[in-house]
């Protein structure tokens, strides 16, 4: 299922620290037709944020990175982008723990069809009201 599916581009932004997996990511997402941007950790995707003066549409995110983790980063990037979808990764279960209920998981490993599909799921829902605290 590739982003043809969907009536509009859409802009992911993908956090990933892990060289090979970010890659990994990064083409299947380019493959998927996705715009993406792409950061190494939560402050460098907080960058490309700050310096895209375009809509992001879906914020891509290990939950477990150096330094910010996916959770702390969705939840700063939500402040200016009320309208930004979030799916977290993580190999552990134990991730959904960190999601705010309009959040989406995906446990690592995942098929590649799984995150496309998933992508297009969430995109074509309704962005949901922001739930998030401000803390």
């Amino acid at each position: 299922m590739e982003n043809s599916t969907l009536d509009r581009e859409v802009v992911v932004l993908l956090a990933e620290h892990d060289p090979e997996v970010r890659l990994m990511l990064e083409r299947l997402l380019k493959q998927g037709g996705y715009d993406l941007l792409v950061a190494e950790d939560g402050q460098q995707a907080l960058q490309k944020s700050d310096e895209h003066k375009g809509r992001i549409d879906i914020l891509v995110a290990d939950i477990q990175m150096p330094g910010m983790t996916g959770s702390d980063l969705a939840r700063e990037m939500r402040r200016d982008r009320q309208d930004l979808r979030i799916i977290l990764l993580s190999p552990s279960v134990q991730g959904l723990l960190v999601l705010d209920s309009t959040w989406h998981f995906l446990q690592k490993p995942f098929l590649p069809k799984s995150l496309l599909e998933r992508i297009v799921d969430v995109v074509k829902k309704p962005p949901a009201p922001n739930t998030d605290s401000g803390n």
